[in-house]
């Protein structure tokens, strides 16, 4: 009997041993599951509008003609410089082709005028009925013909075309050799009032130059401080002139006629400048709304 009860003694004083130091053990950190208070939170995708002026995107390109859907190879080829009214840019999601699922893209809707006849080129006005452009001069220094800038080698005047006209009772397909009247290389050229050199003037009268004159009288030239010629010219009025790109920053026609005036570009130096016009549907790609009329891409080579 004795025997038991120390034994029970002994087991009541381990058991509130264990209870002692499990009260005095750390509590760990527990979390306790509810299900019927769980809620799911949902964060919304910020809205995505590049600038419109971007030079860069991350999304493919699709074209609208007039509101009509049309691949970008024909749209490239339809707006031009003389047609093209205005350009709203937005970004959709659309099917880009049959075979694929709407993803994000960027909606370039031009709108052209509809009249081909409105939508020409207007014809050059002037005294100067047309030219030639010749590339190679002789260099004193050389003593040789060498390739250079681009230059009016030959024109012919507006009063004797239309004289030759009245009088011939043939249609005039060749123009008569003596009709051509040849210019010096060393010729001064005046775009809107600049003196530019003989390239840049070259690469305006094939696109955005409207008026041509040239002029050998003494009065002219002296006013010039020239005896080899005068050529002046002005582009179109209006605001439908390119943005201009040099060297890979954009800017405007007026800039760059300033910078000519300012020596930006030697009339006699050496370095060349690569002229490049880049069409609407790409410019507006590359630059943004401010590409509608094209851009010209000037580089130095």
């Amino acid at each position: 009997m004795k025997t038991a009860l120390i034994f029970i003694v002994s087991l009541a004083c381990m058991w509130l041993h264990c209870e002692t130091a499990y009260a005095q053990a750390p509590v760990r950190p527990g979390a306790t599951l509810r299900f019927d208070e769980a809620r799911q939170d949902e964060v919304a995708d910020l809205p995505v509008s590049p600038a419109v002026d971007s030079l860069a995107s991350d999304r493919p390109f699709a074209c609208k003609l007039n509101r009509k859907r049309v691949p970008e190879a024909e749209a490239y080829d339809a707006v031009t410089l003389w047609n093209v009214r205005r350009v709203r840019i937005k970004n959709r999601r659309m099917r880009l082709s049959d075979t694929t699922r709407r993803e994000k893209a960027r909606l370039l809707k031009f709108f052209i005028e509809r009249d081909a006849k409105k939508g020409a080129k207007p014809h050059l006005l002037g005294n100067v009925s047309g030219c030639m452009w010749g590339s190679v001069r002789y260099g004193n220094r050389a003593r040789a013909w060498q390739e250079g800038r681009k230059y009016i080698s030959a024109y012919t005047l507006c009063a004797e075309m239309d004289s030759v006209r009245k009088s011939s009772a043939d249609p005039l397909f060749n123009v008569p050799e003596r009709l051509w009247h040849t210019l010096s290389p060393e010729a001064v050229y005046m775009l809107d009032g600049e003196r530019v050199s003989s390239d840049a003037f070259f690469f305006a009268e094939g696109l955005i130059l409207r008026t041509l004159e040239i002029h050998t009288d003494p009065l002219t030239m002296a006013r010039y401080g020239t005896d080899k010629g005068v050529v002046i010219g002005e582009l179109y009025p209006g605001g439908r002139l390119p943005l201009v790109v040099f060297n890979g920053e954009a800017s405007t026609i007026g800039t760059w006629l300033k910078m000519c005036r300012a020596g930006a570009f030697s009339i006699t130096a050496d370095v060349k400048l690569s002229y490049f016009y880049m069409l609407p549907v790409e410019a507006v790609e590359t630059y943004g709304a401010k590409g509608l009329y094209g851009a010209i891409c000037i580089d130095l080579l």
